[in-house]
């Protein structure tokens, strides 16, 4: 379909031109209805930093920017000013080493979704569209993670291929007949969930589906978590090709209403290692014996991916822990993250957090540092103190917690944040260290970044180095839920009534003196992401 804000279509190398939409007008404009798009000719945009959502896996894209001029009323295009056209790229494209990753839309705190749902039941209907494989909602909220996974599952099954999981939850009414074809082909340790007493099982619907697979029953729950959520594909031979793994658990809610990562590495080698795992866990049962501590002592490597280290736990002495830090602590530009809960202490959110605060043993000013953490993780005996912009207080800017917007305001409609007794909204478990320096680090998986995840749950960490298309990748995916949420925050720390409500109709919103603290921040952030590096 195309797009209403086309220019022309179909050039000599087959791009076609469009303005990017936008959603957000004047704010002291003329009031319009909810959902409005209009090209930003007309609402530009007046930000720096800003994500294109109309794009998709597999598009080629480039962009120009190119100035507004003038009042609101006499606007015109500065031609001569715009700049050129960026080198084309593809979206989601797989990077160096065979490696892919992949996102969801999981975000329930959205306009798009707020005007989808009626007003006087929306959880509810929310709950039944993400139970249902065919509706649109669902497919465009667990959006490439649910594409990917389905469409290898389906080429598996068809080529008569082995697969194995190892799986934390497992509910989702598209994925659980996925496994069942496999049959014995199938072969699958699956926890019991997070349950709060020995011998609950919040999977039971599921393995009782999958009888007729090659299933091993690890009910470690509520000692250990049985927390992994990868997938080892095998060709016909049953020899492993490759691995699926990240932060997404196989259930409605893990594919739809939770930001979650998924990566796919295409390594025969790595992905042995995976199967090598999945057969200790198995042999387990629901214990943890030291051979399984005496196996995940040590990372593992590989030559055919170079830069990549893996790590499974639980291992004793937090090596993982150990060694993430130190490459935390060597950042040279900025560290960016996404986190669930990683606990009080000990943590990589810990780490990160020293090298932000003034006055602190580790403090590294010159760093940018930003991300979202599902739920402030400290308690009464042990808080955590998120910061500001170098400013140590309990509320974040630069660490945001989810928000949504409590109520209609101009140009929005009052939002959903979580579905109830949901306690994800930010489920991913993403540290990325230097995305655009020159030994860019992603740390992605199982692992919630802390001590218990270190120590007592079955994890997988995977650490890869110096594939800056993938850290980009990522990146951009932190910064799109930061930015999601960051101004809601801030609406409702202003009680529904937010200072910003839409486009001014003047130049103020830009950089004027970099000599106040708020601009010199926000050059700083350009220096981050455009290569300045302060």
């Amino acid at each position: 379909m195309a797009s209403p804000n086309a220019i022309h279509h179909g050039d000599a190398q087959g791009f076609s031109e469009e303005i990017v939409a936008s959603w957000v007008g004047f704010a002291d404009g003329p009031s319009v209805k909810e959902g409005t798009r209009r090209p930003t000719t007309r609402w530009p945009i007046q930000k720096y930093l800003w994500s294109d959502f109309a794009v998709n896996p597999g598009d080629r894209v480039a962009y120009r920017v190119a100035p507004m001029i003038g009042p609101e009323a006499a606007m015109s295009e500065a031609d001569d000013l715009a700049s050129g056209w960026s080198a084309p790229v593809v979206i989601g494209a797989e990077t160096n080493g065979g490696v892919s990753c992949f996102f969801n839309r999981g975000i329930v705190a959205s306009q798009w979704l707020a005007r989808l749902l009626p007003d006087d039941a929306p959880a509810r209907t929310l709950a039944t569209e993400i139970a249902d494989p065919g509706s649109n909602i669902r497919h465009f909220l667990a959006g490439p993670i649910r594409n990917e996974l389905v469409r290898l599952l389906t080429d598996a099954a068809n080529s008569e291929a082995h697969i194995y999981a190892a799986l934390f939850e497992l509910n989702d009414p598209e994925l659980v007949p996925l496994l069942q074809a496999f049959g014995k082909r199938a072969h699958i340790v699956l926890g019991n969930g997070s349950v709060r007493k020995k011998g609950q099982d919040a999977n039971s619907h599921a393995r009782e589906v999958l009888a007729d697979c090659d299933l091993h029953d690890r009910m470690s729950a509520p000692r250990a978590l049985a927390h992994n959520k990868f997938l080892v594909l095998c060709d016909a031979d049953n020899k492993p090709q490759a691995v699926w793994t990240g932060s997404t658990n196989w259930t409605k809610t893990g594919l739809c209403t939770q930001a979650n990562n998924a990566i796919l590495v295409r390594n025969p080698v790595l992905a042995r290692f995976y199967r090598d795992q999945w057969r200790l866990l198995a042999a387990a049962g629901d214990g943890t014996p030291d051979t399984l501590y005496e196996s995940n002592a040590s990372p593992r490597t590989t030559d055919t991916a170079k830069g990549t280290t893996l790590w499974f736990t639980p291992l004793r002495g937090r090596r993982d822990l150990a060694y993430a830090s130190e490459l935390i602590a060597g950042a040279k530009h900025g560290i960016l993250f996404l986190m669930f809960n990683p606990g009080p202490r000990g943590t990589l959110l810990n780490d990160i957090i020293e090298l932000a605060l003034p006055g602190g043993a580790n403090h590294r000013p010159e760093l940018y540092i930003q991300g979202v953490v599902n739920q402030n993780p400290g308690t009464e005996k042990n808080p955590v103190v998120l910061f500001n912009r170098g400013e140590r207080i309990d509320a974040n800017s630069d660490v945001v917690l989810p928000a949504e917007i409590p109520g209609p305001l101009k140009y929005w409609k009052q939002e959903l944040l979580k579905l109830p007794r949901a306690h994800a909204m930010v489920h991913s478990k993403i540290v990325v260290i230097d995305p655009y320096g020159d030994k860019p680090v992603v740390m992605t998986g199982s692992h919630n970044l802390g001590p218990k995840a270190s120590s007592v749950n079955d994890e997988n960490l995977l650490i890869i180095e110096g594939n800056g298309a993938l850290a980009s990748q990522y990146a951009s995916n932190v910064m799109e839920i930061y930015a999601q949420y960051r101004w809601r925050q801030s609406v409702q720390k202003q009680g529904g009534k937010p200072r910003w409500a839409g486009l001014i109709d003047s130049d103020e919103w830009q950089i004027s003196d970099p000599s106040k603290p708020y601009d010199k921040r926000r050059i700083r952030e350009l220096d981050f992401w455009f290569g300045g590096r302060g």
